[in-house]
């Protein structure tokens, strides 16, 4: 994306491919970034072993090859889990050694909330070795309702120190979640706390959440676009195209993986609908 404004593919939208595949058409498409999605319940073969030296060699390797870099990684898990910084301790080393600056993680249940601002304490001295960021997602869905509106969220920034944490906001989401809420002006009132943002559109089909092209949706992102490039924050569409969400938020993941011409068509449409808004007089 020209004009300054950084804007990734997160790699949910390829959830079945392998990575090569995936980094040869991100490029194909017109990108320059890519965020990995290695996030729990969202994308298949998920494993510890993708967050090792050896893979993040491999990664390098392909950035390298198909001349695409990174500043942010998707690790979203209930972040109230016994053991988390042993947990992350790998995830962010990882995260150091490809480049990715910004840590994206949705945050666990409500009642969970003192655990989770715990925890977050915790990563502190982990988050500073690897020099990352920790950027906590609203929710998409009542696995991670301690974070649902702004007011959710600086609660639990208050607590930590705005340094090494801040928030990754994700309009898709909050429709999913509470479709009640004020979407637009949330997202503008929440970019001051951001440093990484999620682009994703929703409409509502069959008695379900679908995500779909930027801009075919129910999200208008003119005004969002503009202030997330006044602002430098880095942003990735996320377009999960093999999960949908039922009414009630749940999330469900279908058996067989997406067309990769339809993928690749979302993409650049959805790339020229931003492109629009940044050059547009």
């Amino acid at each position: 994306m020209n004009n300054h404004f950084k804007l990734a593919v997160n790699t949910s939208i390829y959830d079945g491919y392998d990575l090569e595949t995936v980094f040869s058409s991100i490029k194909k498409c017109g990108f320059d970034y890519f965020e990995l999605a290695y996030n729990q319940g969202y994308v298949g073969n998920l494993n510890q072993d993708l967050f090792s030296e050896e893979n993040a060699k491999y990664v390098n390797s392909l950035k390298h090859k198909y001349n695409l870099d990174t500043f942010a990684l998707g690790c979203t898990m209930d972040l109230s889990t016994d053991n988390l910084f042993d947990i992350f301790s790998p995830r962010l080393k990882f995260a150091n050694l490809i480049g990715a600056k910004y840590i994206n993680v949705c945050t666990t249940k409500l009642e969970n909330k003192s655990k989770l601002i715990d925890n977050l304490k915790s990563l502190k001295p982990l988050l500073e070795k690897n020099n990352c960021v920790l950027c906590i997602e609203n929710a998409g869905d009542y696995n991670f309702n301690a974070f649902v509106d702004l007011n959710d969220a600086l609660e639990i920034l208050n607590q930590l120190d705005r340094k090494f944490y801040a928030i990754n906001f994700d309009p898709g989401n909050m429709v999913t979640y509470d479709k009640t809420l004020n979407v637009i002006e949330q997202s503008l009132m929440s970019i001051k706390y951001c440093q990484h943002f999620h682009i994703k559109d929703v409409i509502v089909e069959d008695n379900k959440f679908k995500f779909l092209p930027i801009g075919d949706g129910i999200i208008d992102y003119h005004k969002i676009v503009k202030e997330l490039k006044n602002n430098n924050i880095g942003c990735s569409l996320e377009i999960p195209l093999r999960i949908y969400r039922e009414l009630d938020s749940t999330p469900k993941r279908l058996s067989n993986k997406v067309d990769i011409d339809l993928i690749e068509s979302t993409l650049i449409k959805s790339r020229e609908y931003i492109s629009n808004i940044i050059f547009e007089k």
